[in-house]
């Protein structure tokens, strides 16, 4: 809910953000009042189009600031980022090519701004297109919990990836990524290293397989990084992760 309330304010910003911009650039620069004599006066109603902008950025911004997710991962932070920047950009672009009556210097503004913003929004959306596509392979090809919460492989056996050697490799990966704190990692190798030393199996609840099953998940964005941290720790302390 707060996702998508957050979307909505950040939204509703941007639409009024790019009109009240349109008709800046449209007008030009222009001065009103004052004892001297003014060169190009603004047009009679133009001062609600300088405000419109920064009302739409304050609520664009809360938008931003608003959403659960941060721009490092899936969710209302990284569409409004997206939108905002490479969406505003493109539209000053286009208005710089198919507008020949804008006044020059709000063309030369309208040009630098649309080189710096598409470029900074592009970035952060491919990331999160790229971490949507990552989080969907993870959860189509990694383990799956039966009801006792044993991960097993998609064919059901839990044979699947559990050898000693794909579990280290999995354990490795979980650190590298940041997943787990060093305390947690030397706990679950330990884990690793008692099952090897007697030729067990893994045992009936894989620690390793549900902490990358919740990773997968909060890469995916189906998981914040507050409900991964308290998943984790359910894991950690052998509770039951729905």
């Amino acid at each position: 809910m707060r996702e998508i309330a957050a979307l909505g304010v950040g939204l509703t910003g941007i639409v009024l953000l790019g009109v009240g911009l349109d008709r800046v650039l449209d007008i030009g620069s222009c001065s009103t009042g004052g004892s001297y004599v003014v060169a190009r006066p603004c047009p009679e109603g133009s001062a609600i189009w300088f405000w419109l902008p920064t009302a739409g950025a304050i609520m664009w911004i809360l938008g931003l600031v608003a959403g659960r997710r941060s721009f490092t991962e899936p969710g209302a932070g990284q569409v409004l980022w997206t939108v905002g920047f490479a969406g505003g950009g493109a539209a000053m672009l286009v208005k710089v090519l198919t507008q020949p009556s804008m006044p020059p210097d709000a063309r030369l503004g309208a040009s630098i701004v649309a080189a710096v913003f598409i470029p900074m929004g592009l970035g952060v959306g491919v990331v999160g297109i790229v971490q949507l596509v990552r989080g969907r392979r993870g959860r189509g090809s990694g383990p799956r919990r039966t009801r006792n919460g044993d991960p097993r492989g998609r064919d059901g056996q839990p044979g699947a990836g559990r050898d000693p050697w794909s579990r280290l490799k999995a354990l490795n990966d979980l650190r590298s990524t940041g997943a787990l704190t060093r305390e947690e990692f030397v706990a679950l190798r330990a884990d690793l290293a008692d099952s090897a030393s007697d030729g067990r199996r893994a045992p009936a609840t894989d620690r390793v397989a549900l902490i990358r099953q919740l990773a997968d998940q909060r890469a995916s964005g189906a998981l914040s990084a507050e409900e991964f941290e308290v998943g984790k720790r359910g894991v950690m302390r052998g509770e039951r992760v729905d």
